[in-house]
């Protein structure tokens, strides 16, 4: 069990599903193929982009996804090669793409779709939360390109750390928590 774990959380009361994480996440990080490692929902769960009504009013909020970076991830436990793990000093869940051998098993295994099979080179990708770039002490290319700023990262495992505090002022949720994997993302519900 790691020791830390950086977490995110998101403020959904403010996402117009515009999609620039998306698109930051793809092009920073150079994602090949069709692939993606992020993803913007329909927060009511239907279709992107279809206007829901709620409470006899007409509305659209959006829920912004990306690895859960979960405490107990089923990719990671999965994963026959151990291609998939997740790092004790940070609790980062990666892949090793130079043990990977592109069997999907994490895909298939993950509650949140988030794994994806890069065709080309038969191995697996997913977000890292740009480690490189927090060991670096800067922000997820996600966190930096959000207009609205509505991401925040950080410690979660450290109680007085601000996204600590946000989940407990806010009641910030995990998605899909009855999953059983810990999620450390977290978000603030309209």
């Amino acid at each position: 069990m790691s020791t830390a774990q950086y977490g995110m959380v998101i403020d959904l009361r403010s996402c117009t599903g515009c999609q620039t994480c998306v698109i930051s996440c793809k092009t920073a990080n150079e994602v090949p193929e069709e692939g993606f490692w992020s993803h913007v929902i329909d927060y009511y769960e239907g279709e992107t982009y279809i206007a829901s009504e709620v409470d006899g009013k007409v509305d659209m909020k959006f829920r912004s996804t990306l690895c859960n970076h979960c405490a107990n991830p089923a990719c990671v436990a999965a994963c026959p090669t151990g291609a998939m793990h997740k790092s004790e000093e940070t609790g980062i869940v990666s892949v090793d793409q130079d043990i990977c051998i592109g069997c999907n098993t994490c895909g298939n295994t993950c509650p949140y779709e988030v794994p994806v099979l890069q065709e080309e080179r038969c191995v697996m990708g997913k977000c890292n939360l740009c480690a490189g770039r927090l060991d670096q002490g800067k922000d997820p290319f996600c966190v930096q390109a959000c207009p609205t700023r509505i991401r925040k990262v950080g410690l979660i495992s450290d109680p007085e750390s601000e996204v600590s505090k946000l989940i407990a002022e806010h009641n910030a949720q995990p998605y899909k928590p009855e999953n059983d994997t810990s999620p450390s993302a977290y978000y603030i519900l309209p």
